[in-house]
């Protein structure tokens, strides 16, 4: 069952969008302090809503660490996700916070993997994510297999072009217990931003 795994929506702009996602048992929600998305929430007039949400992820992509505690602080935030080439030093004064971190890594090949930070105390999860020129929503995936044969000390999202289409080549990589939850974003989406309820329903009709 899809329920074996955390979701995390990513990449919400709309309150309305939110509310008629919220009668799904989603894991996460998921918005974007990244100036050049377009799913940049603070491009959305009113954004205040997503004060009360409390399972909330806000990610950021190589932001100024000061403006990362702002906004934390004003939206009420206990969980980030780093998309960018932030450093365990940056990371590690974020958790020290009491914040949950994400670490986000950018995934092509089997190669990639030689600049993932192994075994350190500096973020909680992993996410790993299609490499591509942009950071995220490039809709692509890499070859999930890949995971099978890795040995990681922390659990892992998995990202990039997760769709209703390939959903069931998870089975791939069932075997790496590590596996915690799915990150969706544009393959469940109408338009950047405002997801597409019809195949979040069919999501959780799934049996995998």
């Amino acid at each position: 069952m899809i329920n074996n795994y955390m979701i995390k929506v990513c990449g919400l702009i709309d309150e309305k969008n939110y509310l008629d996602l919220r009668k799904y048992p989603i894991d996460y929600f998921g918005f974007i302090f990244y100036d050049k998305s377009p799913r940049y929430i603070l491009n959305t007039p009113n954004h205040s809503f997503i004060k009360k949400i409390k399972n909330k992820v806000a990610v950021f992509v190589n932001e100024k660490i000061d403006r990362v505690f702002n906004i934390i602080e004003t939206y009420n935030f206990s969980c980030v996700q780093l998309h960018g080439n932030e450093s365990d030093d940056y990371s590690m004064k974020i958790k020290k916070k009491g914040i949950k971190v994400i670490k986000s890594y950018l995934i092509k090949t089997n190669n990639d993997f030689k600049n993932i930070n192994m075994n350190t105390e500096s973020f909680d999860y992993y996410l790993f994510d299609y490499k591509s020129d942009n950071f995220g929503g490039s809709g692509k995936t890499f070859d999930w297999e890949i995971l099978n044969n890795k040995v990681l000390d922390k659990p892992f999202f998995l990202s990039g072009g997760i769709s209703l289409d390939n959903i069931n080549n998870i089975n791939m990589i069932k075997d790496n217990e590590k596996l915690y939850g799915l990150d969706l974003n544009s393959k469940f989406e109408k338009s950047p931003g405002l997801k597409d309820i019809k195949k979040i329903s069919k999501l959780f009709n799934l049996n995998i």
